[in-house]
């Protein structure tokens, strides 16, 4: 599907489950056992939006488990699956009052655990240069986003489990590169985050926020990342001037 690139509009993800449950493990008692029993998921180096992606969320027992979902929201109201508009995104300062991220704002929240993610800065008219941004100290990067679940009225087996990423104000190291950003929770707030029983909108808002200046750093890399046929781990390494 044709889509215009915006904040955030492709990932890298490559460790497995296992290795997601290892890091979270020291900073949360709430992870599912079979978390790190679960294959996969696939590394991907340049998943663009409608792609499955790796999701952690809070299941009916209160633990965090990893599910693959699509990533571009289909609101539970829509009359269809077809994606009319730009979902692989929302806005974190308004969400909470957009009739398509309202409910999940509030019960359906999730991270996307990514190794990183793609922006493109514009040089000029007619350039546009992308870039690889990573957590300065290597660890994964756990990006806010909430949930959704629809069913078609037509075909009850027809269900489509997808997400959203929300986005915030750029940091010190992203405003020369893009006037939006991930919104990043730290992994010791992953478990409150996820966590259905907070419902309140001033909560929820308080973890949505630029990431802290230096939690971030970022280099060119070509511009075969503009093709989503394109998918090896050499896309995300610094080009060479």
């Amino acid at each position: 599907m044709p889509y215009k690139l915006r904040m955030c509009g492709r990932l890298s993800h490559k460790k497995r489950w296992r290795e997601i449950y290892e890091h979270l493990e020291r900073f949360s008692t709430a992870l599912t056992p079979m978390l790190k029993e679960q294959d996969g998921p696939a590394p991907s180096y340049n998943a663009p939006p409608t792609a499955p992606i790796p999701v952690l969320r809070s299941n009916t027992d209160g633990l965090l488990e990893g599910v693959m979902l699509r990533w571009w929201l289909i609101p539970h109201w829509a009359k269809s699956s077809e994606a009319k508009y730009a979902m692989f995104n929302a806005r974190s300062e308004d969400a909470a009052k957009k009739p398509a991220f309202r409910d999940p704002f509030k019960r359906r929240r999730c991270v996307i655990p990514a190794d990183g993610f793609y922006e493109w800065q514009k040089r000029d008219a007619k350039t546009k240069q992308p870039y690889f941004i990573s957590r300065a100290d290597g660890d994964p990067m756990y990006l806010a986003g909430l949930w959704e679940r629809w069913q078609s009225k037509d075909d009850e087996s027809e269900v489509i489990e997808s997400c959203t990423i929300l986005t915030t104000m750029p940091n010190a190291e992203m405003t020369p590169i893009h006037n939006r950003m991930p919104c990043i929770i730290e992994p010791e707030q992953v478990q409150a985050w996820c966590d259905p029983s907070m419902q309140d909108v001033e909560g929820v808002e308080s973890f949505l926020h630029p990431a802290a200046d230096g939690l971030l750093v970022m280099h060119e890399v070509s511009s075969r990342v503009g093709n989503v046929r394109n998918n090896d781990e050499a896309l995300t390494q610094a080009t060479i001037s």
